[in-house]
């Protein structure tokens, strides 16, 4: 093999690693992660009186609000996060206003 054909092969061998999604972890105990076309997780069972936070962990600002408007995070970008402690009981829907649309960006939270 000459290093004419041998350099685009390595190039390609770099690209094709290089865009491998990172194995970030899971989620710490009453936190949720907003990713790429998802809250991790999806669904959360809490008792009254938890603080809830919600940790951007890519590269696209997200929020998490709630559908009644009980609270809403605003923009929160790359890295950084926003709390929420929940205080009645009951079924709290949450979307991204970003991307609305986007069913796999929505989730739940119940509160026992």
């Amino acid at each position: 093999m000459t290093l004419k054909t041998a350099f685009p092969i390595f190039l390609l061998c770099i690209a094709l690693t290089s865009c491998k999604k990172q194995d970030i972890g899971t989620p710490g105990k009453n936190e949720i992660w907003l990713e790429y076309q998802a809250y991790v997780p999806g669904q959360l069972t809490i008792p009254v009186g938890t603080t809830v936070t919600f940790t951007n962990k890519d590269n696209a600002n997200h929020s998490a609000t709630e559908t009644t408007h009980l609270f809403d995070s605003g923009t929160v970008k790359s890295g950084n996060t926003y709390s929420y402690t929940f205080t009645t009981k009951g079924i709290f829907y949450i979307y991204c206003v970003y991307h609305s649309s986007n069913q796999s960006e929505q989730g739940s939270i119940l509160v026992q």
